[in-house]
C-alpha cells in the first residue's frame, strides 16, 4: 500500500492489499502508534480530510446500494471502514536485537 490513492483501494473497491511495515522504515513512532491504531481498533483517526471522505463515500456508495445500506454518511463510512478491515493485511518486519522492539511493545501493545 502506498501512499495517496492507493490507501483507499481495500475499502472502496475490495482489493485485498499486504501492507509490509518494517521497523527500519520507522522515521517518526507516530507510525506505530498509527500501525497499532490499526490494529486495536481498524481505523486511524483523522487519516482522511474532509475531501477525500467524500470521494470515499461516493465510491462506497454503490456497494450501499446494491446491499440496500440507507447511504447516510456514518453508514458510507461504516461500510468502508468494515471493507479495509477485511482487505488490509499488515505484517510487520521488527527485529527482537536490542531494546527499540521492546519499548515498542510496551508503549503499542498491539503490536503483540
Amino acid at each position: 500500500m502506498t501512499a495517496g490513492a492507493d490507501k483507499t483501494e481495500e475499502g472502496a473497491v475490495g482489493t485485498p492489499i499486504v501492507f509490509l511495515f518494517a521497523d527500519t522504515q520507522v522515521v517518526e513512532e507516530s507510525f506505530v502508534e498509527d500501525i497499532n491504531n490499526i490494529l486495536n481498533s481498524g481505523e486511524v483517526p483523522n487519516l482522511f480530510a474532509n475531501d477525500e471522505w467524500e470521494k470515499i463515500t461516493s465510491a462506497v456508495r454503490p456497494l450501499a446500494k446494491e446491499r440496500e445500506i440507507p447511504e447516510t454518511k456514518d453508514n458510507l463510512k461504516k461500510l468502508f471502514v468494515d471493507r479495509t478491515r477485511e482487505n488490509l493485511h499488515i505484517v510487520l518486519a521488527m527485529s527482537p536485537v536490542g531494546s527499540a522492539f521492546r519499548v515498542r511493545c510496551r508503549m503499542f501493545p498491539s503490536l503483540i
